[in-house]
Formats: C-alpha cells, sequence, structure tokens
C-alpha cells in the first residue's frame, strides 16, 4: 500500500509513541507501507521536524533517525502541478502533487481542509485512524 504523509501526522509519530501516527510510521519503517515524497514535502518535514518547540516536546535523535529515513527511504517524486484543487495551503497542495504524481492510494492527514475534499486524482484523503483500519494486519 503506498500513502503520502502530512508532516502533523510525522509530529504525531514523534510526540505520542503509541498513537495513530507512530503506527503508521512504524508500519512503513517495517516494510508494509510504501511512502511518496517530493523535494518540496521533503522540505517541509524538514522544516517542521527540525523546529525548536518540537525538539522541546521529542528527542533529538527520534527526529533525526525519522528525518534519515525519510530521505533515504520515501519513493521520490517530482510533485507535478494540479489543477483544480483550491487549496489555501501550498504545503498541502504540494503534498496532494506528491501523492497523485506517486500513485499513493491514501493521502494521511488529520488537516480539515484537505479531508473534506476526501480525495483527487485516484489519491483518498484519510485520517491516521482510518488508514489503520485499512492497513493489512
Amino acid at each position: 500500500m503506498r500513502i503520502a504523509i502530512d508532516t502533523s501526522v510525522l509530529v504525531g509519530s514523534l510526540t505520542k509513541a503509541g498513537g495513530a501516527g507512530a503506527r503508521i510510521v512504524r508500519a512503513w519503517l517495517d516494510g508494509r507501507l510504501e511512502l511518496v515524497s517530493s523535494r518540496a514535502t521533503l522540505r517541509e518535514a524538514r522544516l517542521v521536524l527540525d523546529s525548536q518547540w518540537l525538539k522541546r516536546m521529542a528527542p533529538k535523535g527520534r527526529i533525526d533517525a525519522l528525518l534519515q529515513h525519510l530521505e533515504a527511504r520515501s519513493i521520490r517524486v517530482r510533485g507535478s502541478q494540479i489543477k483544480g484543487l483550491p487549496l489555501r495551503d501550498e504545503g498541502d497542495r504540494r503534498l496532494v502533487e506528491a501523492a497523485v504524481e506517486g500513485q499513493a492510494e491514501y493521502l494521511v492527514t488529520a488537516d480539515r481542509e484537505l479531508l473534506r475534499y476526501r480525495g483527487y486524482g485516484g489519491t483518498e484523503f484519510v485520517t491516521p485512524s482510518e488508514l489503520l483500519r485499512r492497513l493489512p494486519s
């Protein structure tokens, strides 16, 4: 199963060890999921995950390890521009572009604006809990 994952879910994976985000990241690291990224989505992940406020909530070693895994183990795409999805957040648009180009089945997010669209171009937008229910054991 191929996914794209919103930075907010990555933050949750670092701050809530048993939470849905952490379980999704663990499934990816265990090889049960493939993760799609682009230069833009990785840049956003670095900006957010390397922030001082997050370093007060999660160990630097875990943050660095996640960033290294994102760089080394995600499937990289260019993130071709999409049309017809009026998103306010440019980062959300870049995430959708990567998901669609990378043929992700799911884009995992807690972002209400994205979730209200429910999908685009063959990629379904789901919450972390929804993805966990669909993930084979």
